[in-house]
């Protein structure tokens, strides 16, 4: 059985297989500052169940060339952001299991409180995230390897990431995050190609 280590994203705890757990280590925690009260007006709250229609089918992961699941769709309806507090995520792995890739999506009461997520991303720039995701949208590397873009849609807040050197063992206890490596061509492709997709999905 692969062992399961807890690791925080969308302020939650998760158990993830620690061979993938580079690939999700860096991605962003969702701030604590995020407003505490429902606001006025405030837009329909997607359900954890709907959320999970958003992700990234395995279907489209295969064409791309993840071919296995890594970690299995779930959803949270208890993220610990009272302005955010439904999310889902999945994580597809390449055959070779070298390479993952994450969608995740975080449902907020109001759009400002979505784009107030974007504010606790890690701060490299990897490259420029695709056009189709609007002016919200940024690129970040996250360490070693990891690529992320994040974007907003209304009062849903979108994550898709890249890991490209999935730790081969699971049988070290820690696990380091060295310098930004510029992503190439052919990764930025893969990366933007599953953004866009996902983004045809948020509706």
């Amino acid at each position: 059985m692969s062992e399961q280590i807890p690791i925080r994203f969308g302020g939650r705890t998760l158990p993830i297989n620690r061979r993938i757990f580079a690939a999700l280590a860096v991605v962003v925690v969702l701030p604590l500052t995020v407003a505490a009260q429902m606001p006025a007006g405030a837009s329909t709250l997607a359900s954890p169940k709907s959320l999970a229609k958003d992700l990234l089918p395995s279907s489209y992961a295969k064409k791309a060339g993840f071919t296995k699941v890594a970690a299995k769709a779930s959803t949270t309806s208890k993220t610990g952001q009272k302005s955010c507090p439904n999310a889902a995520r999945e994580v597809f792995e390449s055959a070779s299991g070298q390479t993952a890739l994450l969608s995740e999506v975080v449902a907020c009461t109001t759009s400002k409180a979505a784009a107030a997520l974007l504010s606790g991303t890690p701060s490299g720039t990897s490259g420029t995230p695709p056009k189709q995701l609007g002016s919200s949208a940024i690129e970040r590397s996250g360490g070693s390897n990891n690529y992320l873009i994040y974007w907003v849609r209304g009062n849903i807040a979108e994550v898709v990431g890249l890991n490209t050197n999935v730790p081969a063992s699971s049988t070290s206890s820690t696990t380091t995050t060295g310098a930004a490596v510029p992503i190439t061509p052919a990764q930025q492709k893969v990366l933007s190609s599953a953004a866009v997709e996902q983004n045809k999905l948020v509706g």
